[in-house]
């Protein structure tokens, strides 16, 4: 009689262990999931402010950038090209905001992609770089992306 209440102490023992393990380890998850978080929401903040630097910091890019949102077709090809570089430089951080979206990993607390999307559809070198670019097969990127920037 001992012996099997001594048995049915250790396996209650054990169990309360094993659910004390499942919480610990449901805590260190969450943990986890919201360092990853922060850390894409600081990614994102990074690729930004390295982007909005390559307007403010040079004022010869900013000026070919003013330029080109009038008309991206009026630019020499050299400058098409630089101009290019720095509109999928945005395309590809709106893809990568979309996927750490989609796996629950951002905590970005403004639309960036809604503003990228609207800006390529609205001002008029934009347009013309997404008729250039975006809109023919050449574009390599997520189909969402694509279809929201060339959806009429």
């Amino acid at each position: 009689m001992r012996k099997l209440d001594l048995a049915q102490i250790i396996s209650v023992l054990a169990n309360v262990g094993v659910v004390i393990g499942l919480v610990f380890l449901t805590l260190e998850i969450r943990q986890n999931t919201a360092q990853m978080r922060t850390q894409g929401a600081y990614s994102i903040k990074q690729s930004v402010e390295t982007l909005n630097q390559g307007v403010y910091l040079d004022i010869e890019f900013a000026d070919l950038l003013y330029r080109g949102e009038k008309s991206f077709n009026d630019l020499d090809p050299v400058e098409q090209s630089r101009l290019a570089t720095y509109f999928f430089s945005e395309v590809h951080l709106a893809q990568y905001i979309l996927s750490l979206e989609d796996e629950g990993l951002s905590d970005l607390h403004f639309g960036y992609v809604d503003l990228k999307v609207n800006q390529f559809r609205t001002i008029p070198g934009r347009k013309e770089f997404v008729e250039t670019f975006v809109r023919p097969s050449t574009f390599r990127g997520r189909d969402d992306i694509q279809r929201m920037l060339t959806e009429e």
